[in-house]
């Protein structure tokens, strides 16, 4: 599997494995991932650098890089930074999502227990120049 290029705030174990039948299983949860937030969701994201990768639980997850408007002291920031996105599996087949700033790793969104007909409301829910996190239209957590 080839390396994230960019800055990358998620442990090494989490974007990597050398196993191969790891990589087959971490592609097809890519894949289904994929589906499941649609090409819609991912480009109003401005989502690109796609990797299918182990995930946070080392169960499967894809990976990408997001531009998203970043919570500042002020509220909403004006301008949108690169995060990073990671959608992973988890133990009892749900699915949760982080989403940290890349310049500095810091958390900007988290969200834990969802299932898959939720991916794509809850990703384009990220894409919001509101006061919160997400958008209340399409997400409340």
């Amino acid at each position: 599997m080839t390396s994230i290029t960019v800055n990358n705030p998620f442990a090494s174990e989490q974007i990597t494995t050398d196993d191969p039948k790891q990589q087959e299983w971490q592609l097809d949860v890519a894949r289904q991932f994929k589906a499941a937030a649609t090409m819609g969701v991912l480009m109003s994201l401005g989502a690109h650098e796609l990797r299918a990768v182990p995930g946070v639980h080392t169960l499967g997850g894809l990976f990408f890089i997001a531009r998203i408007l970043p919570m500042t002291k002020n509220g909403r920031g004006s301008r949108p930074a690169l995060m990073a996105v990671m959608v992973s599996v988890t133990g009892i087949d749900e699915i949760d999502i982080d989403v940290r700033r890349l310049r500095d790793g810091v958390e900007h969104a988290t969200v834990r227990g969802i299932y898959i007909d939720q991916l794509a409301a809850a990703l384009l829910a990220l894409d919001y120049d509101g006061p919160e996190i997400f958008n209340p239209s399409y997400w409340s957590n």
